[in-house]
């Protein structure tokens, strides 16, 4: 499978928001994820990094 796990960056620190998105979309600052299970979340802010071989979406703020 191909999901990732979102993190959120902020003052150094590394937060895990998310696990098993499957969809990121980007409308300016705001950033909507959606999970294998349907559910969804939005968080605000740029994406830094994205490492498909570790599955993971970093997102600052």
């Amino acid at each position: 499978m191909c999901e990732s796990n979102i993190i959120l960056e902020h003052d150094g620190t590394r937060e895990l928001v998310m696990e098993e998105v499957v969809q990121v979309l980007i409308d300016g600052d705001k950033i909507q994820l959606f999970g294998i299970l349907g559910e969804r979340k939005e968080v605000k802010g740029v994406i830094k990094e994205i490492n498909l071989n570790r599955h993971e979406v970093i997102i600052s703020n």
